[in-house]
């Protein structure tokens, strides 16, 4: 995969044990492909052996296209992806002849002309390490959303970045204590990507629209924002003439961000086809752009009931792609589980991420270097259906009982009943005006309650929340949140399985700014109408997308047979799990093993799910 990796040290260290240390962490990211190629860079002119500070950068590569790295007059910079508005850039540099520069050297030229607030104008997917020679300076950024991952860590005696977390972790010897509230909020509510440091106290996660600045001499640290935006709170009703209005115009704004997008790949190009509007969304204007490019489209399907082939497969008659099925069983997962999970970083918290990977698998395999994939549609537009309540909320605070009457009626639109969404709305209220976290874990979980050991967990429990909620009132507050908050994380796990095959993963729904700045331009009401979800994306992709699929009322997500998977995967689990060692003592296995053949049943999907994720962070934890 493509890693990028500064290494400073704060005491005096010969420059080949420097050099040694970058080299070690390159290969850790390189993950042995054939393919990688690395790339190492100390740079003596900036230090003299009496300095008491020795900086080491580098990069590699499983992509045949490009490490990126630019350098002038001692500057450095080092960079991962790509920049969608290029050709903006050099005419706001006044390069006109610049359009076969790489784009490291365009952004370094930004950088040196407008210093760090250029990252705001540097849409795309991206993260970059920048040294400023001069002041002895080093930068830390990642994109706007979130695409690409970038991580740091700061002790007394090292200051390191590196794509990847587990790489900090082997060269920083001082760095390698847990996060036992964050492993047991994973283990309990099955979190993922809440709290940044990701399991480690002192690896953190550069959020997206941020930046870290380093000072080497003073080894001071500022983390700061480059970028945010607002969006419409409005809750007038529904108006027709501005829905078509709105409509059209993201019609415009898609079909530009998927022309970008096309204009930078070459070659044949994968796409996950699930059946869903997001994925279809893409394929289906992308080959109305551009008829004549070739895509493979990919459908991960399993040994029960083929999942989403059924759906996937109208997709592809309408575009008329190659189309591959990639079959998934319970075997693979418990095959694929301790190499993913080491890949990773972090531990697989269902089994969505290993059929992700297999899905990598065989595109790399097929020969496909580059990923179409419609993350982040369902956090713009409103896909999930935890948003339905909430904007029936919004409407009956509104006044508006006629029409919250009929979104309640029409909810089988989005494949929710009335019942269920009255159930949803009164456990959302319980939960926040009602249960306290530990309560509601004593109540609705009690088995994995008891599963965890009683000290560690109390300590979760009077420990504050990592991230402050945002207080939702109307519908794009709580897709604000997931935007911004909590699509990097997901996008993370997507990213990585690609990038771990030189497989480059690209994310047009979650990569534009200007994109995502028009969308949340829009009221709320456009999100969800009529009973259906992402009802701006499902009128905009209108001759488009075949309508059996836009008028969908299904919504599976990322399907696979979890049910059944568990089902499966019991005896190998209880087996593995009594031999392996849980050195935090978050788990109270005593208790786990004398009730297991109890609680792990068809009936209890809860505990099922549970004792999958002990599963899985025991075999990441053993393999640091």
């Amino acid at each position: 995969m493509n890693g990028l990796l500064a290494v400073c040290k704060q005491k005096e260290i010969p420059f080949s044990d420097m050099k040694g240390l970058l080299d070690r962490g390159l290969d850790m990211m390189s993950h042995s492909r054939a393919r990688a190629r690395t790339f190492v860079l100390l740079n003596k002119k900036l230090q003299k052996e009496k300095d008491s500070v020795r900086l080491a950068l580098g990069a590699c590569s499983s992509f045949n296209h490009y490490s990126n790295m630019a350098s002038e007059d001692g500057d450095i910079l080092i960079f991962e992806g790509r920049l969608l508005n290029k050709p903006n850039l050099l005419k706001y540099l006044s390069l006109n002849d610049g359009n076969n520069a790489p784009d490291a050297e365009v952004v370094l030229q930004l950088i040196k002309e407008r210093g760090v607030y250029c990252f705001s104008l540097m849409h795309g997917f991206w993260s970059l390490i920048y040294l400023d020679a001069k002041n002895k300076t080093l930068y830390g950024a990642r994109d706007h959303f979130g695409n690409r991952p970038l991580w740091f860590c700061h002790t007394p005696s090292h200051f390191a970045m590196a794509s990847e977390s587990r790489t900090l972790f082997s060269l920083c010897d001082d760095a390698r204590t847990i996060d036992r509230n964050t492993v047991i909020d994973f283990l309990l509510w099955g979190n993922i990507g809440v709290r940044d440091q990701y399991f480690f106290n002192d690896i953190h996660s550069i959020e997206p629209s941020h930046y870290v600045k380093y000072e080497m001499e003073t080894h001071r640290l500022k983390v700061e924002r480059y970028y945010s935006f607002s969006y419409n709170r409005n809750t007038s009703p529904f108006n027709e003439t501005y829905a078509i209005h709105y409509n059209n115009i993201l019609c415009e704004k898609i079909t530009d961000t998927v022309e970008k997008h096309l204009s930078l790949l070459s070659g044949t190009l994968a796409a996950g086809v699930s059946g869903g509007m997001d994925s279809s969304s893409l394929l289906c204007l992308s080959k109305k752009i551009n008829p004549d490019r070739n895509f493979v489209a990919y459908t991960v399907t399993d040994n029960y009931d083929g999942g989403e082939s059924v759906w996937a497969e109208k997709v592809v008659r309408h575009t008329g792609v190659e189309w591959v099925q990639v079959v998934c069983s319970a075997d693979d997962i418990i095959e694929k589980l301790e190499p993913v999970n080491r890949l990773h970083n972090t531990p697989v918290y269902n089994a969505s991420t290993l059929v992700q990977f297999r899905m990598m698998e065989e595109i790399q395999r097929q020969g496909q270097t580059v990923f179409f994939d419609g993350q982040g549609g369902d956090e713009l537009f409103g896909g999930y259906p935890s948003y339905f309540p909430l904007f029936l909320q919004s409407l009956r605070k509104n006044g508006e009982w006629k029409r919250w009457w009929r979104e309640l009626m029409r909810s089988g639109n989005s494949g929710l009943s009335a019942k269920e969404l009255l159930s949803r709305r009164f456990k959302l209220w319980a939960k926040t005006h009602y249960y306290s976290p530990k309560v509601l874990a004593q109540k609705k979980r009690k088995d994995i309650y008891e599963s965890l050991m009683p000290e560690v967990r109390d300590a979760f429990f009077e420990a504050p929340s990592p991230v402050k909620p945002i207080e939702k009132e109307v519908l794009n507050d709580a897709l604000f949140e997931s935007y911004t908050l909590f699509l990097g994380n997901i996008l993370r796990w997507g990213e990585q399985s690609a990038a771990t095959q030189g497989v480059e993963c690209v994310m047009p729904l979650s990569d534009n700014p200007e994109l995502t700045e028009w969308v949340f331009s829009a009221p709320s009401w456009l999100k969800i109408h009529d009973g259906w979800n992402k009802y701006m994306l499902r009128q905009a992709m209108a001759g488009i997308v075949p309508d059996e699929i836009r008028l969908r009322k299904q919504k599976m997500g990322f399907y696979f047979p979890e049910q059944r998977w568990l089902n499966d995967f019991k005896m190998p689990l209880i087996s593995a799990f009594q031999n392996r060692e849980d050195p935090e003592e978050c788990l109270n296995k005593k208790f786990i093993l004398a009730h297991i053949n109890r609680l792990y049943t068809p009936g209890n999907l809860l505990y099922q799910q549970f004792v999958f994720r002990c599963y899985s962070y025991l075999l990441w934890r053993n393999s640091l």
